[in-house]
């Protein structure tokens, strides 16, 4: 194998590792969007007194901020799913343009 087949094959690698880190990033987003999302419907559905976990205990808090503080972070997860979404597809190109070159279109 010659080094510029190795080199390819090395940034192959690297490519599909970068790909790898970014799905699990993006399914992460997801479960906490949808998670988010979930906790916003709950907010909507139930006018009982709302808590909020923090470390090992529930404490008691406001509504509305809660439900602002959910908003903001529910807009903020679709920013960076979005933002994943890219990285996969700029990766995806990457990796199918280096399969074409390594498959004789070199």
């Amino acid at each position: 194998m010659d080094e510029d087949a190795q080199q390819m094959m090395m940034e192959m690698q690297q490519n599909q590792q970068q790909m790898q880190e970014v799905l699990q990033q993006k399914e992460q987003t997801e479960t906490e969007l949808q998670e988010s999302r979930k906790a916003l419907n709950e907010l909507d559905e139930d006018s009982g007194t709302v808590y909020r976990q923090v470390g090992n205990i529930l404490v008691e808090k406001d509504r509305d901020q809660l439900e602002d503080e959910l908003e903001e972070k529910v807009e903020d997860l679709e920013v960076r799913k979005k933002s994943l979404e890219k990285k996969e597809k700029k990766l995806q190109d990457k990796l199918e343009e280096a399969q074409k070159q390594m498959m004789g279109g070199r």
